[in-house]
């Protein structure tokens, strides 16, 4: 019998160590396969962001009653909205990629509402973003990138604005809300759904920790209709965590009636 209470006790030990070291409100993945994978949104109820295997990349946003008849069947379908998440970064003048960064692992936190991408590049850098939709905004996404420097670097770090093919009538903007305690980079883009029922519109803008007058300067670049960024550069020394976020909101014509008025040069 007293065996019977020590394996009992031994089983129970180990049980109790195994639940605690997995948080059951979080879901990890440390082997992504691309051909296998089918994405994760987080969402609000409002806005939805579909995670992608890719990094610095979200697959799609999704906007609650924004439908339209397009496609296949001559049915009314979700829309694809602005992707205004998508990101790149380059060290060094060397932008980075699926092809040379490893030890990618995603992971979705349930409690806080959260998805985040961690990976490392090389032996210069370890990144980490994370993407919210937020609750309090319901028509706002946020995402936190934190890159830390294992060597001395120069860090390039660009927004990037993506239009979906199925949407018509594209115009791209940038403008800058300059203020005595705060100056706004903003990259906007709106058009109209498929049979041009709707209007669709989103912005975003970066949020540094800087003190006002000592953020990294923005340039703007147009590549084409469907895509426009804007982007940084900053010198990141070895043992620096360097940090910024990217804010954005999107709506369209189902959700409010948009008087659109062309942002002044």
């Amino acid at each position: 019998m007293s065996m019977k209470k020590n394996v009992l006790f031994f089983l129970f030990n180990i049980l109790s160590l195994v639940v605690a070291a997995q948080d059951p409100w979080k879901i990890s993945a440390d082997k992504i396969d691309p051909g296998k994978y089918f994405g994760i949104t987080a969402g609000n109820g409002i806005i939805g962001i579909v995670s992608s295997p890719q990094p610095f990349k979200v697959k799609n946003v999704v906007l609650a009653g924004t439908y339209d008849t397009y496609g296949r069947g001559r049915v009314s379908n979700f829309l694809n909205g602005f992707n205004l998440l998508n990101m790149y970064l380059e060290i060094d003048g060397k932008r980075l990629d699926d092809q040379n960064t490893s030890n990618m692992q995603q992971e979705l936190d349930m409690q806080h509402a959260a998805f985040t991408t961690k990976l490392t590049y090389g032996k210069k850098a370890n990144i980490k973003y994370t993407y919210y939709a937020l609750r309090h905004l319901p028509f706002t996404v946020l995402m936190d990138v934190t890159i830390t420097a294992n060597e001395d670097f120069k860090l390039t770090a660009a927004s990037v604005m993506e239009t979906p093919d199925a949407l018509r009538d594209v115009e791209n903007y940038y403008n800058e809300i300059d203020r005595p305690h705060v100056t706004l980079s903003l990259l906007t883009s709106t058009a109209k759904s498929p049979t041009g029922k709707l209007q669709l519109c989103a912005s975003n803008s970066f949020l540094f920790n800087e003190q006002h007058g000592s953020e990294p300067k923005i340039i703007h670049e147009m590549w084409d209709n469907n895509s426009h960024l804007m982007k940084f550069s900053k010198v990141i020394k070895a043992g620096e965590s360097y940090r910024y976020s990217v804010i954005g909101s999107t709506i369209s014509s189902a959700q409010h009636a948009i008087r659109l008025t062309k942002p002044s040069a």
